[in-house]
């Protein structure tokens, strides 16, 4: 009888250790899916990223030269304009701004 009994005991741990082991396949390889999972959502969130980032570097690149062509263009007025004006009228333009500029002179 204990013969019996001491081989029952062996074969349910047996199975324990068996039902054990599978339990931690399937946790093993659940992880591992929950990991390849994530890994691909990361990799997919980075790309989208990039993509904005680019985008956005475009765009502000664009605007960063249409701005800096409105500059250019209003200097290219501005110089026009003083081109029209006759020496004298530019001693003149001076001579009134000249004091504001100059150092120790007041207002």
């Amino acid at each position: 009888m204990e013969n019996s009994t001491l081989g029952r005991i062996i074969s349910v741990e047996k199975e324990i250790q068996q039902h054990l082991d599978r339990e931690r396949l399937k946790a093993l390889e659940w992880l591992e899916n929950e990991k390849s999972a994530h890994e691909r959502k990361l990799r997919e969130e980075e790309e989208h990223i990039k993509q904005e980032f680019a985008r956005k570097l475009e765009q502000a690149v664009t605007e960063a030269e249409a701005s800096a062509s409105a500059l250019i263009d209003d200097a290219h007025a501005a110089a026009a304009t003083l081109e029209s004006f006759d020496e004298q009228s530019l001693v003149q333009i001076v001579a009134r701004y000249i004091g504001r500029v100059l150092p120790g002179s007041r207002p």
